[in-house]
């Protein structure tokens, strides 16, 4: 049975094996992550700070190339997406694994919603169906 997420005006559905983390206060209650069995995460936030997509992007690639070096960047069509919708895929390893982290922007009538997904290369094939279905909901 899927376990359900209920918060800051978002509701949806999620493997019942996966569980949230628990958020410091500096992170405020305007965002989850969802830590799978495996290692892998999805993350939503709500950007409130007034950045553009590039700036989101960009301090995201940042902050993974601060912790893991080389970090390669491309843009992604997903089925489903609408014209509020902006995607990127970012790849880089870590101990000699590719971890493919998944960057979603939906732009909302008065906010953003920032979802990463993220997982080794095999682990994110996995579970690509689940995310999926997850952005469906939140779509």
């Amino acid at each position: 049975m899927p376990a359900t997420f209920e918060s800051f005006g978002i509701k949806f559905l999620y493997p019942d094996n996966w569980t949230a983390a628990e958020r410091s206060e500096d992170e405020g209650d305007t965002g989850v992550t969802l830590e799978m069995p495996s290692g892998g995460f999805f993350s939503i936030e709500l950007e409130d700070e007034g950045l553009s997509e590039a700036e989101v992007i960009e301090r995201v690639r940042a902050a993974i190339a601060e912790e893991f070096g080389t970090v390669e960047v491309s843009d992604v069509t997903l089925d489903g997406a609408g014209e509020n919708e902006k995607a990127v895929e970012m790849g880089f390893y870590y101990l000699d694994l590719l971890v493919v982290s998944r960057l979603v922007l939906i732009n909302a009538v008065a906010e953003t919603l920032i979802i990463q997904m993220q997982a080794e290369s095999r682990d994110f094939d996995q579970n690509e169906a689940v995310f999926a279905a997850i952005l469906q909901q939140l779509r």
